[in-house]
């Protein structure tokens, strides 16, 4: 059980890390194409908010599992949880909130 402990938390460590480098560079992506609709103010916001919460609750939470110590303070755990929780309802709102994109003939 120990050995499962420390594999998820090396790729809770890794998704904390990549998350950020990817989401920069596909957001790169998208707005640097022309014939795409600009994105709104708040699907933005949203994906500022996950380039935010996911390293944060990854990175802590990766952390917490490789020195169990650090799991039993309650301030890295709310901060752990809330960051999570956080990330689902972000990336709940992004999925029905992303703009439609127009097929090649549009």
């Amino acid at each position: 059980m120990d050995t499962l402990y420390k594999v998820g938390s090396a790729v809770l460590l890794l998704v904390g890390v990549l998350y950020p480098l990817g989401a920069i560079y596909m957001m790169m992506k998208f707005l640097g194409r022309e014939d795409f609709p600009r994105p709104s103010p708040a699907y933005m916001m949203l994906h500022f908010v996950l380039i935010a919460t996911v390293p944060l609750a990854g990175i802590l939470g990766g952390f917490a599992g490789f020195a169990p110590t650090l799991w039993q303070s309650q301030v890295i755990r709310a901060i752990v949880y809330g960051a999570g929780i956080l990330s689902v309802v972000a990336f709940a709102m992004l999925i029905f909130s992303s703009p439609r994109q127009p097929k090649r003939g549009e």
